[in-house]
């Protein structure tokens, strides 16, 4: 029997709870999966109970309690949770909501600095994730391997790898559809030959008998992995690969696999002579990127370590682009 995660209800309670509901419906309208948030306006409702509203009013009171930061949170989920509710706020607003609103200092939130691998490192990465033991009743020690070569040669997000259906493999034209990506984009990733062999050949001898809505990758005590697997596993093969690990926080991640497909495609890019005018929006498109401009500075994160590919951002003219 698979093991399901419950799905936490997050009706909103009290004398907002109307409005609210409405303004998620609002968001999901516009395309956006809205699922932490409705946590935070679901959690924010419960803290209104404790607060007499007068009809169609928020007082300061309240946002000022929501607004505090908790002890040992966070500055990132603090901002979250203050912009989501000065978020609403405003859609209230418009709605003959009377708001004040206190005032909020700026909060800092310190930006993650993405760890590059080298290609050797890559190297080792591959070589130690292969080395993978066995584990009962599990297929760990065959999709590690193809997990982690996925996500650094597609450039992927570890959420769209575990996401990954078996009718998403398109194992003749060397394509994947992504669902269900950041800002609910949907695109097709082509991969390579060596690639296609890999999951051609686990497909067939793991996969061939599931249905197309199940998943590529399950575990052995869910329908598929999650982000919190591949996390572990990563950890596990970096530390047997002598990378260290720098602390939570700190990475290296199993992110920093596509922030290194991004750099070593840029590399190879500007090695072969390929026109960074023509070849970045494509870069974008293709890892899911809503802009040109968010990949251009996913990139200049790595300029300290890659100063020659800084120059050629700059000089390409790419800020022109819309």
């Amino acid at each position: 029997m698979l093991r399901q995660r419950p799905k936490l209800d997050y009706t909103p309670v009290g004398d907002l709870k109307d409005i609210i509901t409405q303004y998620i419906n609002y968001k999901r309208s516009l395309g956006f999966i809205y699922e932490i948030e409705e946590g935070v306006l679901f959690r924010f409702s419960l803290l209104s109970k404790d607060y007499e509203l007068s009809k169609q009013e928020i007082p300061l009171a309240l946002i000022d309690a929501w607004c505090m930061r908790r002890i040992s949170e966070k500055s990132s989920t603090h901002n979250t949770r203050v912009n989501t509710i000065l978020q609403f706020c405003r859609y209230a607003e418009n709605y003959g909501f009377r708001i004040d609103y206190p005032e909020i200092p700026k909060i800092k939130v310190n930006k993650y600095q993405p760890y590059i691998f080298t290609k050797e490192e890559i190297s080792g990465i591959f070589k130690t994730a292969d080395s993978t033991e066995p584990y009962p009743g599990s297929l760990r020690h065959i999709q590690v391997p193809i997990l982690y070569r996925l996500i650094y040669s597609c450039g992927l997000r570890a959420t769209e790898t575990a996401n990954i259906k078996c009718r998403d493999v398109d194992l003749v034209n060397n394509i994947i559809s992504i669902y269900e990506a950041k800002f609910s984009k949907e695109r097709l990733v082509p991969f390579s030959d060596s690639m296609g062999e890999i999951l051609k050949e686990y497909i067939h001898r793991f996969r061939k008998d599931a249905h197309p809505n199940d998943y590529l990758f399950p575990t052995k005590y869910s329908n598929h992995i999650t982000r919190s697997n591949i996390y572990k596993w990563f950890r596990i093969i970096l530390k047997m690969s002598g990378i260290s690990h720098l602390g939570l926080g700190n990475g290296p991640r199993e992110h920093d696999l596509r922030h290194t497909f991004c750099v070593h495609t840029l590399q190879y890019m500007q090695e072969t002579g390929m026109d960074i005018y023509a070849s970045l929006p494509l870069l974008s498109v293709y890892i899911g990127h809503t802009s040109i401009k968010e990949t251009q500075h996913y990139l200049r994160l790595t300029s300290e370590f890659y100063p020659e590919i800084l120059d050629m951002l700059e000089n390409s003219g790419c800020d022109i682009i819309p």
